[in-house]
């Protein structure tokens, strides 16, 4: 087959898989029970069994980002890659063991929910509210330029106004899966992702494996040979360097990598959908198992990514958003694979994208204009009305960012909402959770003292100015080398909750009984 056809046969399996993922938004919305739960549908209507609710979560956790910067990563870093596969397996580990089970009993549809049983009040939900609006855009514009950038290349297209034009529809496609699927359509969507995500790629690492005859110390010999970095591949400091910089670089990525995703809106609104506390466990343990599985086959293929494509490969592209789809055109040339590995990469970002939008819908409707402005006091139905509004003017206000953030670098924003998650949201639910003692006070300080914290080291750091690979690169004002601000912002973020608690008296209703709207 000559390139021409394949580079054809490419964009009519991409373009057919896009037609396909419209017509699944329709199928989610008749197939509720209602037409369509919308994005405040309720989560004990959801009627998912424990293990489509483990897969629904562990593919809430893993974005189209995260599979392709971990395994571009695993490509080019080697041991360091491995060390934020490990990170991502972490997450789910830490939410099954620690926080899934108390976090399902406390709320019902967001974490204000969750919080508000221990801290009544509107202060803390509004904060909590902003973090998450915070996080969600972040993440959303995050998704969409790495989508976006990746449908126009596989499509064969180049210039800002393709990939603008390729922003705006695959954001248009995925904020209508928000609004029409509801919870359970977008459950119903994780779940097909996390199938299809497994299928492709462990076909992509049964063909690199059979390349270097099934042993896989023939592939790292092989990923060492050719990644340019020799034995040093499979020790640490590839990424970071050794110096004591490049160490707290390291620890700052351990800390706030686990947390970060474990306490993701989307990936907590995922835990709060599971029917009944009791199915919590179960349901985590489908989620830990698929992590492994995939993470497995993630290095596989990073390491074959190294290993056939070759460091001077990696570099002639963005190495962490091009290594699976630049090792799929090297082992295929008739065009299957990179078709296959690009429509999986392509579902994975639909539903990130459509549950992002679903949690900042979510938050807004239910924490600002029900409980924060109302008290809880709203007509029946006025919830649901404003998060069906809500949801395309969250994803409206994405697209837009994304396309003027076309030429930044994805670690800026990613790093930003791990930091905030991890730094503001995780200490606040870890405390309100299993912290008797924990105040409002101490809610406060830390939400907004670690997100201030968190947005400053990240603005005068060098992934901002001073470096090639800057967002403003011409600039320099940079005051410190930090990459990964987590090393400071989380620690930060915990001492600041039980200091603020420390300092205040008891809040004298530690438990508060939730309306429902």
């Amino acid at each position: 087959m000559s390139v021409g056809d394949s580079q054809a046969s490419t964009v009519v399996g991409v373009l057919v898989f896009m037609a396909l993922c419209g017509l699944l938004c329709v199928v989610t919305n008749s197939g509720s029970e209602d037409g369509g739960d919308g994005p405040e549908g309720d989560a004990a209507r959801s009627g998912l069994k424990p293990w489509q609710q483990g897969l629904a979560i562990s593919g809430t956790g893993m974005s189209s980002v995260s599979l392709m910067a971990i395994t571009g990563m695993v490509a080019v870093t080697g041991h360091d890659g491995m060390m934020l596969l490990l990170g991502m397996v972490l997450s789910m580990v830490l939410l099954a063991m620690v926080l899934a089970e108390p976090l399902r009993r406390a709320g019902r549809r967001t974490i204000g929910d969750a919080v508000a049983h221990r801290l009544p009040g509107p202060s803390v939900r509004v904060g909590l509210a902003l973090v998450t609006l915070l996080v969600c855009l972040c993440f959303l514009v995050l998704q969409l330029s790495a989508v976006g950038a990746m449908t126009a290349r596989v499509l064969g297209l180049s210039g800002p106004g393709a990939r603008t034009a390729c922003v705006v529809i695959v954001g248009v496609l995925m904020v209508s899966l928000a609004v029409t699927g509801g919870l359970r359509g977008t459950a119903l969507v994780q779940i097909v992702k996390v199938v299809v995500l497994l299928l492709v790629y462990a076909a992509l690492a049964l063909v690199v494996l059979r390349r270097f005859s099934w042993d896989p110390d023939r592939l790292l010999a092989a990923a060492v040979d050719r990644s340019g970095f020799g034995e040093a591949l499979l020790g640490s400091g590839v990424q970071y360097g050794s110096d004591a910089v490049g160490v707290l670089n390291q620890l700052g990525t351990a800390l706030a990598l686990p947390l970060g995703i474990a306490c993701l809106p989307q990936v907590t609104m995922r835990v709060l959908g599971v029917r009944r506390a009791q199915e919590t466990r179960p349901a985590m343990r489908w989620a830990v198992g698929q992590m492994l599985v995939i993470s497995a086959l993630l290095a596989v293929v990073g390491f074959g990514a190294a290993a056939v494509v070759g460091g001077a490969g990696l570099a002639g592209a963005d190495p962490t958003a091009g290594a699976a789809l630049s090792l799929a055109a090297a082992l295929d040339g008739g065009g299957l694979l990179l078709s296959a590995v690009a429509c999986a990469v392509f579902l994975a970002a639909l539903a990130t994208v459509a549950d992002v939008v679903l949690a900042g819908a979510r938050t807004v409707a239910h924490d600002l204009y029900a409980h924060a402005l109302h008290d809880g006091d709203v007509r029946p139905g006025a919830v649901s009305a404003l998060a069906r509004w809500t949801a395309p003017v969250i994803g409206a206000v994405a697209m837009i960012l994304a396309v003027l953030a076309g030429e930044w670098p994805l670690l800026v924003l990613s790093t930003v909402a791990a930091t905030l998650a991890a730094s503001a949201l995780a200490p606040v639910l870890v405390y309100s959770l299993l912290w008797p003692r924990f105040t409002a006070r101490g809610a406060l300080w830390c939400l907004y003292g670690s997100t201030l914290l968190s947005l400053g080291l990240t603005a005068v750091s060098p992934m901002v100015s001073g470096a090639p690979t800057a967002v403003f690169p011409q600039l320099d004002f940079h005051l410190t080398a930090l990459t990964a601000p987590g090393v400071i912002t989380v620690p930060v973020g915990f001492a600041l909750g039980w200091l603020g608690s420390l300092l205040s008296r008891p809040d004298r209703h530690p438990t508060h009984r939730l309306r429902h709207t």
